[in-house]
């Protein structure tokens, strides 16, 4: 698929990811360079693991509803494609982000820890679409997928997390997120202090901070990937 197709946010009604059957012909045709690098990469960054991860090989969007079949590859393979610089190869890199909003109305950000593929970025808990989030019938749960990685990031209960209506679609360039409103039932103060918490007594945890936004002021000099400040500004362009 084509990643000039369209770029910006469309708040959608519903979503339906369906794993497809395809496989990622970069992945085979470039097999050996990826090992290749594979080996280099887990060398300067012991913490890499070569898990199963989805990537978006087709896209309807329809009225608010977006259809969507994801292949499955591996953490490597992405790797690869990704510190290449995303050549064109028939797939968009998506996943889901939580986006948190505090009783005060804050979004909460984290910034990723040095070392990681988005190290000193600011952005919305998200990560890879895996084989956790996919079930028996091959649906990937796009909602489930932005709560385990919020719960995994900062630390802050499941229970304390309200999904909210529909999802924000945010494509930039090779990038697709998902983006799924999430109400915290505490405030922004209760919610830094509980994140913060977790990020210290974690060995290795992926976040080094939390950022809470609330304008466009908040992220004029904040280092964080193209589609989340794109999200962000049709956030709070929509208020």
């Amino acid at each position: 698929m084509s990643r000039n197709d369209w770029n910006g946010v469309t708040k959608l009604s519903s979503c339906l990811l369906q794993v497809s059957s395809a496989r990622w012909a970069f992945g085979e045709e470039n097999a050996g360079a990826i090992d290749a690098h594979w080996a280099k990469a887990k060398h300067a960054n012991p913490n890499y693991f070569n898990g199963v991860i989805y990537l978006v090989d087709g896209v309807t969007l329809s009225g608010g509803a977006l259809q969507a079949s994801l292949l499955r590859t591996d953490f490597k393979s992405y790797l690869y494609w990704r510190l290449a610089g995303f050549p064109e190869a028939g797939v968009l890199d998506g996943f889901g982000s939580a986006l948190i909003r505090t009783q005060d109305g804050h979004l909460m950000l984290g910034r990723q820890r040095m070392g990681n593929v988005n190290g000193g970025q600011a952005y919305a808990p998200a990560g890879f679409i895996d084989e956790q989030d996919v079930d028996t019938q091959g649906i990937i749960h796009i909602d489930r997928s932005a709560l385990r990685e919020a719960a995994e990031e900062t630390g802050i209960d499941l229970a304390a997390l309200e999904k909210e209506d529909g999802f924000y679609l945010t494509r930039s360039g090779p990038q697709l997120s998902i983006g799924v409103p999430l109400r915290a039932r505490m405030t922004t103060a209760e919610f830094v202090r509980r994140a913060g918490q977790h990020i210290a007594a974690s060995s290795n945890p992926e976040l080094d901070a939390i950022i809470p936004i609330a304008g466009p002021s908040d992220i004029e000099n904040l280092a964080m990937p193209p589609y989340m400040r794109v999200l962000l500004n049709a956030l709070f362009a929509e208020g």
